[in-house]
């Protein structure tokens, strides 16, 4: 009998285990008796045969002969123990006829700790295998309010449903998500060849993924899948071989490895320029070539009039320094391939003007990194992607001021669009412009984009005279139903409106270009993303004749502090719906807080609708950009400069 390979994995075993004592860590198998001390008491199923993934073997159910191994299941004993002869005699076996029995596990959270089966699972670690069949026992947590237990529970109904046991997800409603890549809603059965193909796909994927990011700091293996879906696009990798996977998880490597600050948000537009490097004096471009991608025609959307009010306002100011031209890209592969035929003549920016195109721009980002991709996108979900948005709730804040004031019984109508990142804020602090002046103001929530919103009557109450609706209304402007609105004998009239002014932004970007001081194509360390208020002259507010001039005067002075930054939307007080405190009465929320905001004040009448609640074409949006979706960077990785 060879003890060779015994030693080898010994080897491994005593450099995990020296390094957790370095760590002050456990260096030996976790015990899943001592993690959940109630574990005898709580309720089991019975889930039979399954194979189980081994990356998701993390330890024993009792503390048993657990001291035989290294946290990462290599052997440590002795090579002439008897341990060392039974470790390699099972290998021997391994190798020549494969696994014959199946490991005994439990299941709990996710994870699965031994019952039975230690030395198969070393054997079958020290192999490399990637999966094993295991008898597999699922015990019953307790019940919870945290995250945790709602991924969980979410996981068991996606695997009773697909009988896919091997894909694991860290946030909440990353399995809806999933589920809506292949077109399926939920409640909807999964097909037998939806499950075939998700299982090679994710198969591929995993197998890749250990290949590539082996040994460095990544994201889970589930969350990095569904990222990677997102940027690639479901249909166009689920025929892929196994080498076209591998060479798409290499391009995106840099977008899995785990960081400290995963987004920077630039707030405020600089003139504090650093000065320009030798090589970006050389070599910065005399002339930019920028490109600007609409969803829709500019003549029937608002948003992309705005943009396209900026963009010829840049080429103005700029002159012949820029070229500029617009597309119009109604779909994903448009998209995709407009971006790729743009980059073939030679233009070197590029801003997408929609949210929706976030996760279009990755693959070209990733295979071109000498071209800027910015889109515009509250969430910064890429590396390798700019993103920039307005902050619209300081400008929404003022809207409230103005509506408190109006109102004489304190009830407010609010239509929202989306509920994605940023609608939060701005009806909260819509809600906290209102209270401010009228604290007994009450805000009644409606969305346009819920199958069951009427335009007709948004609102049942009659007694509701006072609304704030969409803000854009270029380019049809015969369109009073917008920004803050009186309803006064069956009329609409309007009180005031935001103005956005994307050409403030534009021009700085490509004049930063033109300097050669914008950041450099090896400096990606974090997800770059400009997220520029009323200090920057980015925003307004237009304010209707009729509007009465004592109200206008108070909206303006605080819209000088929001200029001179001395004040914040967010300061003091704030509740959420649930009685909950989110903001001390002595304190401010930060950018991060505001930007990851998921909840609404508690003077709010209504609530974030589901993805199954919402128009079909509201889905795509909502799929990476909304509440709780996995381009979302958690608050404690978001850091900001002004």
């Amino acid at each position: 009998m060879e003890t060779k390979y015994y030693i080898r994995a010994r080897q491994k075993g005593l450099r995990a285990y020296h390094q957790a004592i370095q760590q002050n860590q456990d260096p030996y198998l976790p015990v899943l008796e001592e993690k959940v001390p109630e574990l005898n008491k709580l309720d089991r199923l019975s889930l039979g045969i399954q194979t189980i993934p081994l990356d998701r073997v993390a330890g024993s159910v009792s503390r048993g002969r657990s001291f035989a191994f290294a946290n990462n299941f290599m052997p440590i004993l002795e090579v002439n123990s008897e341990f060392c002869s039974k470790w390699s005699v099972l290998y021997e076996s391994v190798e020549a006829e494969g696994l014959r029995d199946p490991a005994k596990v439990l299941e709990y959270l996710g994870f699965y700790y031994l019952i039975e089966g230690n030395k198969r699972i070393s054997v079958m670690k020290f192999l490399g295998a990637e999966y094993v069949e295991a008898d597999v026992t699922r015990v019953i947590p307790a019940r919870t309010e945290s995250p945790e237990l709602a991924v969980y529970d979410e996981y068991c109904a996606f695997a009773k449903a697909t009988g896919l046991y091997d894909i694991f997800f860290t946030r909440p409603g990353s399995y809806s998500r999933l589920s809506g890549l292949p077109g399926i809603r939920s409640g909807e059965a999964w097909s037998q060849d939806d499950v075939l193909s998700l299982r090679k796909i994710y198969r591929y994927f995993h197998s890749a993924y250990q290949t590539v990011m082996q040994d460095q700091p990544a994201l889970p293996c589930g969350d990095a899948f569904l990222r990677w879906l997102l940027a690639f696009g479901y249909q166009d990798v689920r025929d892929q071989a196994l080498s076209d996977v591998e060479k798409s998880v290499r391009l995106m490597q840099e977008e899995f490895r785990l960081r400290e600050d995963a987004v920077s948000l630039v707030m405020e537009h600089s003139d504090r320029n650093p000065a320009p490097t030798l090589l970006q004096t050389l070599f910065h471009p005399s002339r930019i070539k920028a490109a600007f991608l609409y969803t829709n025609p500019i003549e029937g959307s608002a948003w992309n009039y705005w943009h396209e009010m900026g963009r010829l306002e840049a080429q103005e100011k700029l002159g012949d320094r820029v070229e500029t031209v617009c597309r119009i890209v109604p779909s994903r592969t448009e998209a995709e391939e407009s971006i790729e035929d743009l980059i073939r003549q030679g233009f070197n920016v590029l801003f997408a003007t929609s949210p929706v195109m976030l996760n279009s721009c990755v693959e070209p980002a990733l295979k071109h990194p000498e071209t800027r991709l910015l889109v515009s996108s509250q969430l910064a979900g890429y590396h390798h992607v700019h993103t920039y948005y307005l902050r619209f709730y300081e400008t929404k804040f003022l809207l409230g001021l103005l509506a408190g004031i109006l109102s004489k019984n304190g009830k407010i109508g609010y239509i929202a669009d989306y509920p994605i990142y940023g609608s939060p804020s701005m009806i909260n602090a819509f809600a906290a412009g209102a209270r401010m002046v009228n604290p007994d103001a009450r805000i009644f929530l409606n969305w346009t984009s819920l199958q069951s919103y009427n335009p007709a009557e948004p609102f049942h109450d009659p007694e509701i005279s006072v609304v704030c609706n969409r803000d854009l209304t270029a380019p049809n402007p015969g369109s009073r139903e917008s920004g803050l609105y009186l309803r006064q004998d069956g009329e609409i009239v309007s009180m005031a409106s935001v103005i956005p002014r994307w050409g403030v932004f534009y021009r700085h970007v490509m004049e930063q270009m033109l300097k050669g001081v914008f950041d450099s194509s090896d400096s990606r360390t974090a997800s770059l993303s400009y997220w520029w208020g009323i200090a920057s002259d980015t925003l307004d507010i237009a304010f209707s004749s009729r509007c009465p001039a004592p109200s206008v005067r108070l909206v303006r002075n605080f819209q000088s502090q929001l200029r001179d930054q001395s004040f914040t939307p967010f300061e003091g007080e704030l509740k959420d719906q649930s009685g909950r405190v989110r903001c001390m009465a002595d304190q401010r929320l930060t950018p991060a807080e505001v930007l990851c905001m998921d909840y609404l004040a508690d003077c709010v009448t209504g609530a974030l609708p589901s993805a199954e609640e919402l128009v079909p074409s509201a889905r795509g949006l909502v799929l990476t950009q909304g509440i709780g979706s996995l381009a979302t960077a958690d608050v404690g990785s978001i850091s900001w400069t002004s």
